[in-house]
């Protein structure tokens, strides 16, 4: 072996816990990024399947005609003044 070889492997036994600890935390944030993905990717299959499936509610416009028709007295409306 070359000297320049064998200065790197002292390097690497002196730092040894050093370089696995950084090696391992890379890798759980390599996974819990992962694992983040995955989970927005599935939740947004999701509800686009979701929202796909389910039927739009329709506006009652039955409802809406007779608030209007009830609002003679200003209730919807405050600025509405009665004529007397």
């Amino acid at each position: 072996m070359s000297q320049r070889k064998v200065d790197r492997q002292k390097e690497y036994k002196k730092n040894r816990k050093q370089i696995l600890a950084k090696e391992r935390r890379q890798r759980r944030i390599g996974h819990a990024i992962a694992y983040l993905c995955v989970c927005l990717l599935v939740g947004g299959l999701g509800y686009s399947v979701y929202s796909k499936l389910t039927p739009k509610k329709e506006i009652d416009s039955a409802a809406y005609y007779s608030l209007i028709q009830t609002d003679d007295y200003g209730i919807l409306d405050p600025q509405l003044q009665l004529s007397e």
